[in-house]
């Protein structure tokens, strides 16, 4: 009688556990299949048609994880291994038992090594990539916006090596620690964008075929929350925890940013119907000035005010970065400061800085047999009420001033504006 009452709770007991380890294995395998998402986020990287050819790659890229990661399954089920988290991969175990010690085995080392390398590819093509797209919104720095020589976003990168060191200092290089911190974070990004879908398909609800691709989104992140909670329950007090902390926390940070923004933008602001009115030039004397500004706002205008006092000859220079603005900008400036002339740079590199050296160079030669007057580099900057707004403001004429320093210019003054 007690035998079948033990085997009876035993039994419900299997029974109990069967979701709960049905839905962890599940967690498991879809934290394992991560990565396919950076296509989303490349699209207007392929050649045209941009929507097909990334469908294409990422049709074929889940696919082949599918049958990847279905023949190991298959393959570590037929031979018995397990995974030991202080032992070798199950790869190399898979590998060991087909294989043997051969050369074989080397070989699909070497390429598991090569395959990771790739991987980690991913994270410096994409992240700088998104942390653009949330910096154009204003809730990062702008700094996160700029293209490098290379076209590609150098700060975002720093940004990425800096934290990825941070990590594996912190961890102490674990992969069992950082696992969880990476899938639930990637999984509550997932369960937050499909959401975010289904509530764009719902205003968009009077165009046609809104129904189907609104449920597709729906089942989508349903599924994702439900991993997001087991992993979240399971790996709680192996490093999940940090998420449950990390995430409110750059929340608030991204808010504040933003707001910080927003009243920068608005202590800025210009009138753009208005012509401004400078000082007059002084009537002996004067410098011949070189005033940069990258937009006309309250804080470029201190600047240009400033340069009138002092100079004899005055151009503003502005850089175009390919931004598609330069017109715009012109077609402002001559409407409200038609009398100081305007120098577009072209920059096709997205270079802010060599632009600028090579017309200062020019400029100062020009000029070089009047030896009484120096030719003078005006910078505008913001003085900011907090020091750590520093970080969000005047990196690029910190590094232009010690550009021109290098380069041997003799005056370069800042003209603050303050936040």
């Amino acid at each position: 009688m007690l035998a079948g009452v033990h085997n009876t709770s035993t039994a419900g007991l299997a029974a109990a556990l069967t979701p709960v380890l049905l839905m962890r294995a599940f967690s498991s395998g879809c934290a394992a299949l991560t990565g396919i998402e950076a296509i989303s986020d490349s699209v207007l990287a392929f050649r045209p048609v941009e929507w097909r050819n990334a469908r294409r790659v990422l049709t074929a890229m889940v696919l082949m994880l599918a049958l990847m990661f279905g023949g190991i399954s298959v393959l570590a089920h037929e031979l018995g291994v397990i995974y030991e988290e202080h032992g070798p991969t199950l790869l190399y175990q898979l590998g060991q038992a087909v294989f043997g010690n051969g050369p074989l085995l080397l070989v699909l080392q070497l390429a598991t090594l090569l395959i990771l390398l790739l991987a980690a590819n991913t994270a410096y093509a994409d992240f700088p990539r998104l942390a653009n797209f949330l910096a154009q919104d204003g809730y990062l720095p702008r700094q996160l916006t700029s293209l490098g020589d290379r076209l590609v976003f150098s700060n975002g990168i720093l940004a990425l090596s800096v934290f990825a060191a941070l990590l594996l200092v912190v961890f102490n290089g674990s992969v069992t620690r950082l696992i969880p911190l990476y899938a639930v974070g990637v999984f509550l990004s997932f369960t937050l964008s499909q959401a975010g879908m289904v509530v764009h398909w719902w205003k968009q609800r009077t165009a046609a075929g809104w129904l189907p691709k609104a449920l597709v989104n729906g089942c989508g992140a349903v599924v994702t929350a439900v991993v997001t909670a087991v992993l979240l329950f399971s790996k709680f007090s192996h490093g999940a925890w940090l998420v449950v902390l990390a995430i409110p926390m750059l929340v608030s940070l991204f808010l504040t940013i933003k707001s910080h923004y927003r009243q920068v933008a608005k202590r800025l602001r210009l009138a753009t119907d208005k012509t401004l009115s400078l000082p007059p030039a002084p009537t002996e004397g004067g410098a011949p000035v070189v005033v940069l500004v990258g937009q006309l706002h309250r804080g470029s205008f201190e600047a240009v005010r400033y340069a009138r006092t002092i100079a004899r000859e005055l151009v503003a220079v502005h850089v175009d970065l390919g931004l598609g603005k330069a017109d715009a900008f012109r077609a402002q400036w001559q409407q409200q400061l038609p009398e100081v002339p305007l120098v577009i740079l072209e920059s096709p590199y997205r270079s802010l800085i060599e632009p600028v050296l090579g017309f200062v160079r020019q400029f100062e030669a020009q000029h070089r047999k009047d030896r009484d007057h120096f030719c003078t580099v005006v910078l505008p900057v913001f003085v900011t009420r907090h020091r750590w707004e520093n970080l969000l403001h005047n990196q690029s004429t910190i590094a232009l001033r010690s550009a021109l320093r290098a380069q041997g210019t003799r005056v370069v003054t800042t003209v603050g504006f303050y936040l």
